[in-house]
């Protein structure tokens, strides 16, 4: 073969591996892009920031750290309604390859403000996805979506009410009327009662303004519980200064209030095991499977942790119970 012929042939066999190898070479490429998740909170809050540090752990202990394997884009709309559509659309905009809720309100709008009908989406902190009509049941998500509930056991919170401040016979709650996971929650305490033999009273909320007045209409009960609300969290110093003029104690639904020595007690859920529960499924789905194929995630009444506030229970005039003694739950 002459040194032309050799040339043609080599030059040939290049051009030929290169036509082949490139698909492979961009599909290689493409693999090894980090995946986008876009992350549409309702505001900010100390619990709910811990549902998406939970979240976020979850995926880097399966390998996708964040600008490593996975990319956040995050927004939320300072617990605001009418923010919702914008934080939702811009960040579909942003091309996600899946997209995470958290709470009942922004889970809900997202059913119909979302147009790309195949983008996955993964909630966390509904609290009865079932009841909302976010997925088909406890054990089975829906075509769109699955998720980590934030769903507090009652008989656990009554039961640790008891065990604080002796014979419960009556509690109150407030909620929003307007707010499908409120209503939800105050239909479960008030069966719960019923079934339990406790007086129950509540008190729809249509406003932060109307907290402190609707509270004093409670007057009269053993003790308040404040439900995890995007409303009436953020409000529980006001909730807690009105209880306190009617010297009426405060069990949360989440721990702020008595770390902040602001409320005697919290019976909460562990926060960031909903963000993680909720981070294992979105982890599942960017591998493969359906939101249709996995359940959804409910808190058991062992994922609940007591914190009392020593602070209060002094202001109180009260002594820890010796069924608490070892509850390693009292903050100084």
């Amino acid at each position: 073969m002459d040194v032309f012929s050799r040339r043609t042939l080599l030059a040939a066999t290049a051009l030929l591996v290169s036509t082949f190898a490139a698909p492979a070479m961009v599909q290689s490429a493409a693999a090894d892009e980090p995946k986008k998740i876009a992350i549409a909170n309702f505001g900010p809050h100390g619990t709910l920031e811990q549902v998406v540090d939970g979240f976020k752990q979850a995926l880097t202990d399966k390998g996708y750290k964040e600008d490593d394997g996975v990319v956040y884009e995050y927004s939320h709309g300072n617990f605001d309604p009418s923010l919702i559509p914008q934080i939702l659309r811009s960040l579909e905009a942003t091309s996600p390859d899946l997209l995470m809720t958290i709470t009942t309100p922004v889970t809900l709008a997202s059913i119909d403000l979302i147009g790309d009908k195949s983008l996955p989406i993964v909630f966390g902190v509904v609290t009865q996805p079932v009841a909302a009509g976010v997925v088909p049941s406890w054990d089975k998500g829906s075509d769109r979506y699955v998720g980590a509930s934030n769903l507090p056991s009652m008989k656990a919170v009554i039961g640790f009410a008891r065990a604080l401040l002796g014979d419960v016979k009556s509690f109150g709650m407030l909620y929003n009327s307007g707010d499908v996971n409120d209503v939800i929650l105050r239909d479960y305490a008030a069966s719960v009662a019923e079934e339990m033999g406790l007086e129950f009273r509540s008190e729809s909320v249509e406003s932060p303004n109307d907290i402190q007045q609707r509270t004093m209409a409670l007057d009269g009960v053993d003790f308040i519980y404040v439900i995890p609300s995007s409303m009436l969290q953020p409000t529980v110093p006001a909730l807690a200064s009105a209880a306190d003029r009617m010297e009426i104690p405060v069990i949360s639904a989440t721990p702020d209030g008595v770390l902040e020595h602001v409320i005697l007690g919290a019976f909460s859920i562990s926060w960031e095991k909903v963000g993680y529960n909720a981070g294992l499924r979105a982890v599942q789905i960017l591998e493969g499977a359906k939101p249709s194929e996995l359940s959804n995630y409910r808190p058991t009444e062992e994922d609940h942790t007591p914190f009392i506030s020593a602070r209060r229970l002094k202001d109180a005039g009260l002594e820890l119970p010796a069924a608490l003694k070892d509850c390693n739950c009292v903050v100084d």
